[in-house]
């Protein structure tokens, strides 16, 4: 009883604007990963031909999809591949990032193995604290990198806190763009010429023009391209929600004051209610952070413990409710809101109910 749809033809135009907002230097690196956030890989990765340069994936998996699909763009496969994959990445020519200084001798001798250099994006940690090497460390690893096994593609750093609006998150940008900038600076005035070097994702291509300003050449952009902008301030260009999903009404019921509602009884009714069951829960990819739906067009509470395929809206206020009737869970119009929740975020929900169109 739930149903997604995602319109291709909105993820175009949002690239098409993205890409007149960037400087013309600065090339795309389209985040198609996880089936493109439950968008849907293939769909996706066609309707943003002739306008991104690359494609960023999560596995060699989704990677060989877009080869079989005779997509030409560059990959990198933005989590590093273990064991044999490793070594078939290498030998199907895929990008990879560095994700620890151990990884240097398992990417040579797997580069021995697939018969070709590995192609390597380094990954400088300004405080992401995930994969990568810290700034102390990196002009090691590229002293004792072998040019024969691996050669060094790129370099980048990944933004942590972007998205946020709070003067202590900008502030921590801030930082991680000047520390990554003067790496590169550093590197240009020992004659270091690495030829891709990215640290915008989508949060800081709205918002932080120094992450993308020269020497930066590149962008890795996902959630604007899907219409789910984020960041501190209002995006430059319009960007469009690419998906909506909705479910069904199951049951409608009165409830006297003082009613609980749901497992555990997290919500009592304050006096006599009236409450929808719609028919979508954490098992088709819902999250607790959804606290609101649109039913008849007016935004409704969810209320009570979300269930595996229920959960309860208060429709007290809202006039001639009846089984059948549509809630709307996400869509162009009510994300970004408040009690709202991200699309993005949800991949499950889209790929187990979706369907194109545009």
């Amino acid at each position: 009883m739930v149903r997604a749809e995602v319109d291709t033809g909105v993820v175009r135009g949002n690239l098409e604007r993205l890409r007149g907002w960037l400087p013309r230097r600065v090339s795309i690196l389209f985040v198609v990963k996880e089936d493109a956030y439950g968008h849907g890989l293939l769909p996706v990765a066609r309707a943003a031909q002739g306008i991104v340069d690359w494609f960023g994936v999560a596995s060699l998996h989704e990677a060989r999809a877009l080869r079989r699909a005779e997509f030409k763009q560059p990959i990198l496969i933005m989590t590093p591949p273990v064991g044999p994959s490793l070594v078939q990445a290498i030998r199907e020519g895929y990008h990879l990032p560095l994700g620890d200084s151990g990884m240097i001798p398992e990417l040579e001798a797997a580069s021995a193995r697939a018969g070709r250099r590995a192609l390597v994006h380094i990954e400088v940690d300004t405080g992401m604290g995930r994969f990568g090497l810290l700034p102390e460390e990196v002009d090691q690893a590229l002293s004792v990198i072998h040019p024969g096994r691996i050669e060094v593609a790129g370099v980048y750093s990944h933004l942590s806190s972007a998205n946020g609006r709070s003067e202590e998150d900008l502030e921590f940008t801030r930082a991680q763009v000047w520390w990554f900038r003067h790496i590169l600076k550093e590197w240009e005035r020992q004659g270091i010429e690495i030829p891709w070097r990215h640290l915008a994702n989508s949060a800081a291509v709205l918002a932080f023009d120094e992450a993308t300003a020269s020497p930066l050449n590149m962008v890795r952009v996902g959630t604007a391209a899907y219409g789910y902008p984020e960041g501190p301030v209002a995006p430059p260009v319009e960007l469009i929600p690419a998906a909506r999903a909705w479910t069904e009404i199951a049951a409608v019921r009165d409830l006297p004051r003082g009613w609980p509602v749901g497992y555990g009884r997290g919500y009592v009714t304050p006096g006599a209610a009236r409450v929808a069951i719609l028919a979508a829960g954490y098992g088709d990819g819902l999250r607790p952070e959804l606290r609101r739906v649109v039913i008849r067009d007016q935004a409704a509470s969810l209320v009570g413990k979300l269930g595996m395929d229920s959960v309860a809206a208060d429709v007290t206020a809202i006039e001639r409710i009846r089984r059948g009737d549509r809630a709307l869970l996400f869509g162009p119009g009510v994300c970004g809101h408040e009690g709202w929740i991200c699309p993005v975020l949800v991949p499950v929900l889209l790929s187990s109910h979706r369907r194109w169109t545009g």
